[in-house]
């Protein structure tokens, strides 16, 4: 990835190297179809955790609903479960401790699917965020090179105008 957005990045540069100067103004001309076309492959060129992140995002929320709702399930069984044995007073005992132990394993689960979702999405956010960092500093020291190359040119034009 970091190559194939470098490389871009020098067609870019080059593109703006054989730009037409126009005089005094420190402006260059470009062909804003070629631009637009390179821009366009810089953006495919992308890692693809950059383009998924709305989907992890969404993945996020799908495995903690379906958590939740299975949460719901198990309770919804451990209160009909209560309700069948309600006519013997050690089995709506037994029910209610099973009820409760049903509840508390949802829960739990519910917290773990939770957890690891949250956990997973950080994960992914965090290496989506360091390559992020790392195409912005590449970005900028493309820049600064660029700066450079125009001060050279500049200072090469004032030297050979004198």
């Amino acid at each position: 990835m970091d190559s194939d957005v470098l490389n871009l990045l020098d067609e870019l540069e080059e593109i703006i190297d054989r730009g037409v100067k126009i005089p005094m103004t420190g402006k260059v001309l470009v062909d804003d179809s070629v631009v637009f076309e390179l821009l366009d492959r810089t953006r495919s060129a992308m890692p693809e955790e950059i383009r998924n992140a709305k989907w992890i995002l969404n993945e996020r929320q799908r495995i903690i609903d379906e958590a939740r709702a299975e949460a719901e399930k198990l309770m919804d069984r451990g209160k009909n479960y209560v309700e069948k044995m309600a006519e013997d007073n050690e089995i709506v005992k037994q029910a209610q401790g099973y009820a409760e132990e049903v509840v508390r394993q949802a829960q739990a689960y519910a917290r773990e699917v939770k957890f690891g979702a949250v956990q997973y999405a950080d994960e992914l956010l965090e290496s989506i965020e360091v390559k992020v960092h790392e195409t912005v500093q590449a970005i900028r020291r493309n820049r600064e090179e660029l700066k450079v190359t125009v001060k050279e040119k500049n200072g090469e034009t004032g030297e050979k105008s004198e």
